[in-house]
């Protein structure tokens, strides 16, 4: 009788240690993915066309590529921001639109570069406003205080012609932005760009 309770206990022993240990799912199991909401989201295959007769993949491999199509530049505003650069680095203050991510940059100088970056201000800013030809430019504000500045060798390059960029942080917090912006030779041409004025057009928007 005490065997046969010996080996009961040891059965009931052996199954709870048994039952957390099942109940445990292994580590290399798939784990779904779930919305906030805590519904799961059930696992979706992609198929891609591979070119050969109505064959198709998953998408991603050499034989069928994912082709991404990317969203047009929308603008944030009618005009762009007119920016004059010269070969002295200028910071110049703008307002970026609430909600935009990404800006398109224009160079028109056929004779030089454009660098720019968003830079921190050094002390308190002041401003103040920008004339060109005897007009003043809008929503485009020279800063006069110290800032963070640009060089050659920092910020990024815009060649000729537009080119569209994502928008990084503003180091100046909030939505008006100091852009310092600078001409640079172009590689393999002259480097003398004494007196050149470059009116460098920056629109914030959204896409590509």
């Amino acid at each position: 009788m005490r065997g046969s309770s010996l080996r009961s206990g040891l059965l009931a022993l052996a199954l709870a240690l048994a039952i957390p240990a099942a109940a445990q799912a292994p580590t290399n199991a798939y784990q779904p993915f779930q919305q906030p909401t805590g519904a799961q989201v059930p696992p979706v295959v992609i198929l891609c066309a591979t070119g050969t007769n109505r064959d198709a993949l998953p998408c991603g491999s050499l034989a069928a590529p994912l082709n991404v199509m990317s969203a047009p530049f929308v603008r944030a505003s009618r005009s762009p921001f007119i920016l004059p650069a010269t070969t002295t680095p200028q910071q110049y203050m703008v307002t970026q639109p609430t909600g935009s991510t990404t800006y398109r940059g224009y160079n028109p100088c056929a004779n030089a570069d454009v660098r720019v970056m968003s830079v921190a201000p050094l002390e308190p800013i002041v401003t103040q406003p920008v004339t060109v030809n005897g007009k003043t430019l809008p929503g485009v504000l020279l800063v006069t205080s110290r800032t963070e500045v640009i060089d050659e060798f920092s910020g990024t390059r815009l060649g000729r012609g537009p080119e569209t960029l994502g928008s990084a942080a503003n180091p100046n917090g909030g939505q008006d932005r100091i852009i310092s912006i600078m001409l640079v030779p172009i590689p393999g041409y002259p480097a003398d760009l004494t007196g050149v004025t470059c009116l460098y057009e920056h629109m914030y928007g959204r896409g590509s």
